[in-house]
């Protein structure tokens, strides 16, 4: 009996111990591993970039995550989904506003160097292409009209909404769904609290008639690409 007992209790202290070190060498497994997430949402502004684009910024947002594969204490590499609204805004006196929404499904791909403050805190440099694609948003155009009455001229608004994705011929604005461009951002990092400042540069023509508008208008060389900045905050996993 003694030593079914004493058996037990050696059984029951060595199962004990293989957890205690199966979980200490998970803790430092997941310490050493390379591999972290982050979730992250912000706010900012958008608009168009390129030769003869004049419009004005309008209010954007973005939320997302991403993951982060570190090289070594320097180097890691960032790609990450995110929800973007973009586009842009353009108020003309006597002729009327328009204002443009895009939203996207982003992916960006960053390589990021980290620059190492204390053990849990770090400033992050990172650059590098970003893909997209279109999945919604409304296009609203206000056109001011003047109408004689026996006082003189009232003017008068007419509002158009058509969807800003999808060719003209089915009444829609007709901008492109593929988007691509790079990204700049500087990160701070402090435990697991992400504060960060992000900008996008498209590199392709959003709408292909309206260039061709443009340029029928005496506009040559219109392009209007896609520019966007935004203050992100986001937790690290």
């Amino acid at each position: 009996m003694n030593m079914n007992n004493l058996f037990l209790k050696g059984t029951k202290f060595a199962v004990f111990s293989v957890c205690v070190v199966m979980m200490a060498l998970g803790k430092e497994v997941q310490a050493q591993s390379p591999v972290s997430f982050q979730a992250k949402a912000g706010v900012g502004i958008a608009s168009f970039w390129g030769k003869n684009t004049e419009g004005k910024a309008k209010f954007a947002y973005k939320a997302g995550a991403g993951m982060d594969y570190a090289f070594n204490k320097v180097w890691s590499l960032q790609p990450s989904l995110n929800f973007v609204s973009k586009g842009y805004k353009e108020e003309e006196a006597g002729i009327g506003k328009a204002s443009m929404n895009e939203l996207y499904l982003e992916l960006p791909i960053m390589v990021a160097a980290c620059l190492n403050f204390t053990k849990n805190s770090g400033l992050l440099l990172s650059a590098g292409p970003y893909v997209a694609y279109g999945i919604g948003g409304k296009t609203s155009v206000v056109v001011e009209k003047k109408i004689p009455t026996i006082v003189g001229f009232e003017t008068v608004e007419d509002e158009y909404k058509l969807g800003t994705f999808g060719h003209i011929d089915d009444g829609k604005m007709g901008n492109k769904r593929f988007d691509a461009g790079v990204g700049l951002s500087i990160t701070y990092e402090n435990r697991n609290i992400i504060l960060g400042l992000e900008s996008q540069l498209g590199l392709i023509n959003v709408n292909d008639k309206l260039k061709e508008v443009a340029e029928f208008t005496g506009l040559d060389d219109f392009a209007a690409k896609n520019i966007s900045a935004f203050v992100t905050i986001g937790y690290k996993f």
